[in-house]
């Protein structure tokens, strides 16, 4: 019986440990994930859309608009030349001078009919006052007259032809004689340029045809001289290159002198082409591990994950578009993030937003 007892007593004392102790672990509060470790308060974004100008990038090169074709009218030979290609010239500079013995011979035999023709009209033309000729001899000697002066000022237009001045103020971009040769009417000379008077010619597909106008500003880069110039397109072929499936659109270049721009250098033309939905972040809070480009995202509870994204062009310098990866009011990490990894937890304090963006642009 004593036996019994003691065991009844070794059993309850046993009950009541395990329940001591059962009580006391329930007692504490169970730790959430994150809680055991320090957080770091980091700059973060929220995510959103905003409206956006679309743009069409399509390259071309410049061209003059004033391209002047320089041909002989007589033939002669070359006996002066000022000028090479690629040199700058200005309007009125003599370029060539021809001799042209023919011409010479012709003008001094109308010059001598136009003397001679003078001299007998102004005796007739006195007779007549006097009526000792007739009305008929009178005409006929004022028509002689009238002839040789025609011929008199036709040979020395020709002979006027001999030099050779410059129409325009441009650079030479072609020259087809030297000194000695022997050139003949219609013949070309020489081209020149104008580098006041530019335009931009480039093909666009001809599925963006409709949204482009004349009169529209363009935006154009040349990467060559590192500057940006503004433009306005003055033409849109309306024929489509069977082809390449473009259109032919040509934009002038006003001053394009004060940036050193020439005929023939290659650019990209930016057409706007309407608006269109974006999701754009901090450009700083994307970045590469491990070869991948992405951002650091926060959950609800301030978990970190690595996201990976397929970003697009730049908005406004300091934002980038995101193609793909993210999606609106996810939290994006931009301060930090070489303090942070996945799987630590942080703070996010919220500097900026897609609204603020969106108020400040309106």
């Amino acid at each position: 019986m004593k036996k019994f007892k003691s065991i009844k007593y070794a059993a309850a004392f046993l009950i009541f440990v395990l329940s001591f102790f059962s009580l006391n672990g329930c007692s504490k509060k169970a730790n959430l994930p994150g809680e055991t470790q320090p957080r770091l308060s980091v700059n973060a974004f929220r995510t959103g859309y905003k409206y956006i100008s679309g743009y069409l990038k399509s390259p071309g090169n410049t061209d003059s608009l004033n391209n002047t074709g320089i041909s002989a009218h007589i033939m002669g030979y070359v006996i002066y030349e000022n000028v090479r290609e690629g040199q700058i010239v200005s309007k009125g500079m003599l370029l060539l001078r021809l001799n042209a013995p023919e011409i010479k011979s012709k003008y001094y035999a109308a010059k001598a009919g136009y003397i001679n023709a003078k001299k007998t009209y102004d005796r007739i033309r006195r007779l007549y006052a006097e009526n000792s000729v007739s009305k008929q001899t009178y005409d006929n000697t004022l028509m002689q007259y009238n002839m040789a002066k025609a011929g008199l000022n036709e040979a020395s237009s020709y002979l006027n032809y001999k030099n050779i001045y410059s129409p325009i103020s441009g650079v030479i971009t072609k020259k087809n004689v030297s000194m000695g040769d022997l050139v003949g009417p219609g013949q070309m000379l020489l081209i020149i340029q104008s580098l006041n008077k530019l335009e931009f010619k480039t093909s666009v597909n001809v599925r963006y045809y409709k949204k482009l106008k004349a009169g529209e500003s363009v935006n154009l880069n040349f990467s060559s001289i590192n500057a940006a110039v503004d433009g306005k397109i003055i033409s849109i072929v309306r024929s489509a290159n069977p082809y390449s499936h473009s259109v032919l659109v040509k934009i002038e270049i006003p001053g394009a002198n004060k940036f050193e721009l020439m005929p023939g250098m290659y650019g990209v033309a930016r057409f706007r082409t309407g608006r269109r939905k974006a999701l754009i972040i901090p450009k700083n809070a994307v970045l590469r591990r491990l070869g991948i480009t992405g951002v650091y995202t926060a959950s609800d509870n301030g978990e970190v994950f690595f996201q990976p994204v397929k970003k697009g062009g730049v908005y406004k310098k300091n934002f980038v578009i995101i193609l793909n990866g993210l999606n609106p009011g996810m939290t994006v990490l931009t301060g930090g993030l070489d303090k942070i990894a996945p799987g630590s937890f942080v703070n996010p304090k919220f500097d900026n937003n897609i609204d603020k963006i969106n108020k400040a642009d309106k």
